[in-house]
């Protein structure tokens, strides 16, 4: 049982984004959950919060590189068209995948499709948030900054954290669905097919 839900969890064809995937998603919980426990005030306090601040910091800024890292790993694998496709207008991927919906049946990830764009949407999502806070971050200890800009830059973050959140549980969501599906067909089947 065991391997059959290890072979269900997506990325089986590449451990080092599977493990950056996870790292990723485990951090970005981290940032959801501590985030109700900062305050922009305690950054250098020697207090609970102070630390819980610290940590939010640090592991943005850890974001913010493995963002990139991710980035990077993707256009070099699969190329800006898996991903971004609907940039250049070209929406015949998520027009299958929707047409698959409909059988019902989940559809597999490729070019342009529903998977690979949420994908995409998904690190641009990230590296939004987690530049905006880095941004925030300069310019609170940058001194001579005009506080009223560094305030914006932070009203910025919280608005775009909207978005990562909304990712983070819609993305999870799915990623649970897809892998309870892929075992349940693979429970159908034996492990050697």
């Amino acid at each position: 049982m065991k391997e059959q839900l290890r072979a269900a969890l997506p990325h089986r064809d590449a451990p080092f984004f599977r493990v950056l995937h996870i790292i990723v998603a485990v951090l970005v919980l981290l940032q959801i959950i501590n985030a109700n426990f900062i305050e922009s005030e305690a950054l250098g306090d020697q207090n609970l919060t102070g630390y819980i601040t610290a940590f939010h910091v640090i592991s943005g800024l850890a974001l913010i590189i493995l963002g990139i890292v991710m980035l990077f790993w993707m256009l070099t694998q699969r190329g800006f068209r898996y991903y971004f496709a609907w940039l250049t207008l070209d929406f015949r991927g998520i027009k299958q995948d929707l047409k698959t919906l409909t059988l019902p049946r989940l559809p597999d990830a490729h070019a342009g499709g529903i998977a690979a764009t949420i994908q995409g949407l998904g690190v641009l999502a990230l590296l939004a948030v987690a530049l905006c806070g880095g941004l925030w971050f300069a310019l609170n200890i940058t001194p001579g900054v005009s506080s009223s800009l560094a305030e914006d830059v932070l009203d910025t973050h919280e608005f775009l954290t909207l978005f990562i959140e909304t990712y983070f549980w819609a993305h999870g969501a799915m990623g649970l669905l897809h892998i309870l599906l892929t075992y349940r067909e693979k429970r159908k089947r034996p492990l050697s097919s």
